[in-house]
């Protein structure tokens, strides 16, 4: 399409070098993190951060384990980091825990605690960032140039959300793993029966690194229990979409029962799990991706699915609500040892629709505990239908990608395997490039999501989701075939190199960002002042003799022929007749040269 002329006179140079000035202070018009003022924020004795709202004008950090008490509101603004202070460990503790399981557990007395964000049920948090302005929280010094590599874990607590949803513990609420409430107000309990706190607010567009310090003492002296982001009873008006949790000293994203829902959730090389559910989840989840590298220490699961915590002995394993949650186009990928999917204490799942590659085991299915994810298998509460498997086990057999594993079952294996058939769920190469090489916590080999657009990577209507809740999508994983990645542009993953190339969104793409210029680029976030109108200039009438199908501006030069029989039918339409005559008193007066 030609585009019509367009004159920068001076109002609109002076506007440019606005533009260019304001563009110095970087996405959403933020100051460069080094520059910003550093604000200390602490639990103020238990009055925690009040109802405030922060902002990207500053820097923030947790010198401690800080509250947002019931009834206070924290609202944290685009391009807004946050940083938590690390722990400093001055002892050590080794016990067993009281229901008799003899493996020592160890835990750290620190004198310096590590920094921390706990949202109380009944407070509120809305930290709403952006694509192109993501609010971060990682550890006190990250210099946040991506030279952090995921080896770098465990650096400050993590964020943690409390609200009033049902556990299947023994008194229906608990306390937050890892947290402790120096005050005695009891900050840190979760769980009831949802009623009361529907919604915690929103988290959208976060980016999660280097977490999970052991904050202290935890209620069964099992530390190192926080973890990225955890999730304790939070309900389902919250929303929870856009979040990467990188470089976890334990877990990307932990959710404890509550019928909260999420979507979008990168999680990348953290030291236990990607994702792990416990205490009867129940809700909703879509769009999740996990990436170990199990053989560098970051990953033991991509996935590790919990009914209860019939481990801290704190549960019936009879109790309800069960786990079971809704999982739709999850994308796990491993290094070939690692499981993609531990299921285990009484775990149930509805799993559609997602893809699996590169992993020593498919799905371990345990049967150990007098209710284990066998019974919730027996009992229709877990439902394994439409997910593809690939480079599983030595050859992506079915027991490599399904496992009935430590039962006494005779024929477990069997009827596992026979859900397994029955619902669609086989071994398929997806075509894209999962295998990725790293060097000190950065990647050196990028990957690419996209599946192949085939048939088995095409979702039947059968297996699309019910729920209104969930994006329709006719896809196999996270990602679309067409190659779009919503975790590029905004995530820390991108940064270590992941995906490929990576632009600093503080200085961005040099270029021309003015669509009419000849050297427009659409790529460039910053413009260099290089635009130009001259190179793509020429004649655009196409019945000129001079016509240049390439030009895009017209620069007078065109050369129009002239009819050897009737001369004066000056516009060639076979006529001489009054839009002859306006052309020619247009021209009149003109000086030939």
């Amino acid at each position: 399409m030609k585009r019509a002329l367009v004159y920068i006179l001076a109002g609109g140079v002076m506007a440019l070098s606005s533009s260019l000035a304001s563009a110095q202070l970087g996405p959403c018009d933020c100051p460069p993190v080094a520059d910003r003022p550093i604000i200390e924020v602490g639990d103020a004795d238990g009055i925690g951060t009040g109802t405030v709202t922060w902002s990207c004008d500053s820097l923030y950090v947790l010198t401690e384990t800080v509250f947002v008490n019931p009834g206070d509101a924290l609202t944290i603004l685009p391009g807004t980091v946050i940083q938590g202070r690390t722990g400093i460990v001055s002892d050590t503790l080794t016990y067993t825990l009281p229901n008799g399981n003899p493996s020592p557990r160890q835990d750290y007395i620190f004198s310096q605690e590590a920094g921390s964000l706990v949202v109380s049920a009944g407070a509120t948090i809305v930290a709403d960032g952006t694509s192109n302005c993501p609010i971060v929280f990682t550890y006190e010094g990250d210099p946040m140039d991506g030279s952090s590599g995921y080896d770098v874990r465990g650096m400050w607590g993590g964020l943690i959300v409390c609200g009033d949803g049902a556990l299947n513990t023994f008194d229906g609420n608990d306390e937050a793993e890892g947290v402790v409430d120096p005050t005695g107000q009891n900050r840190h309990v979760y769980g009831g029966d949802g009623t009361l706190y529907p919604s915690s607010g929103v988290l959208r567009h976060l980016s999660l690194r280097h977490a999970s310090t052991s904050m202290g003492i935890s209620q069964f002296e099992n530390g190192l229990e926080t973890n990225a982001l955890t999730l304790c009873g939070v309900g389902p008006e919250t929303t929870v979409e856009y979040i990467e949790a990188v470089a976890s000293g334990d877990d990307g994203v932990q959710i404890f029962g509550g019928l909260v829902n999420v979507r979008y959730l990168g999680l990348a090389f953290n030291q236990e799990d990607g994702l792990e559910y416990d205490q009867g989840w129940q809700g909703n989840g879509q769009f999740i991706f996990s990436i170990t590298d199990e053989l560098n220490g970051a990953g033991d699961h991509g996935g590790d699915y919990e009914g209860d915590d019939y481990e801290e002995f704190d549960v019936d394993m009879t109790f309800m609500p069960y786990s079971n949650p809704m999982l739709h186009n999850q994308t796990y990928i491993g290094k070939g040892t690692a499981t993609a999917i531990r299921m285990h204490n009484g775990a149930g799942v509805r799993m559609y629709n997602s893809l699996f590659t590169h992993y020593g085991l498919g799905i371990d299915f345990e049967d150990e505990d007098p209710c284990d994810a066998w019974e919730l298998f027996l009992f229709g509460e877990t439902q394994i239908h439409n997910n593809r498997f690939w480079a599983i086990g030595d050859s992506s057999g079915i027991a490599e990608m399904i496992l009935y594993n430590e039962g006494f079952v005779f024929n477990g294996q069997e009827e596992i395997e026979g859900h397994f058939i029955d619902n669609n769920n086989y071994a398929a190469d997806p075509q894209f490039d999962a295998e990725f090489a790293s060097e000190a916590g950065h990647i050196t080999d990028a990957i690419n999501l996209a599946p192949a657009s085939s048939a088995d990577f095409t979702v039947a209507e059968t297996y699309l989701p019910s729920d209104p809740w969930f994006i329709p999508v006719d896809y196999i994983g996270a990602f679309n075939p067409d190659g779009s990645n919503w975790l590029t542009c905004w995530t820390y993953m991108e940064q270590l190199g992941l995906f490929g190339e990576w632009v600093d969104p503080e200085v961005g793409v040099a270029g021309c960002t003015y669509d009419f210029a000849c050297n427009y680029n659409p790529d460039a976030t910053v413009d260099d002042g290089s635009c130009e109108v001259t190179t793509c200039a020429g004649c655009t009438w196409p019945e000129a003799e001079n016509y240049d199908p390439n030009a895009l501006w017209d620069d007078g030069s065109c050369q129009l022929p002239t009819s050897v029989s009737c001369p004066e039918d000056i516009n060639q339409d076979g006529q001489v007749n009054t839009g002859d005559l306006l052309m020619f008193l247009g021209a009149f007066g003109t000086i030939c040269l």
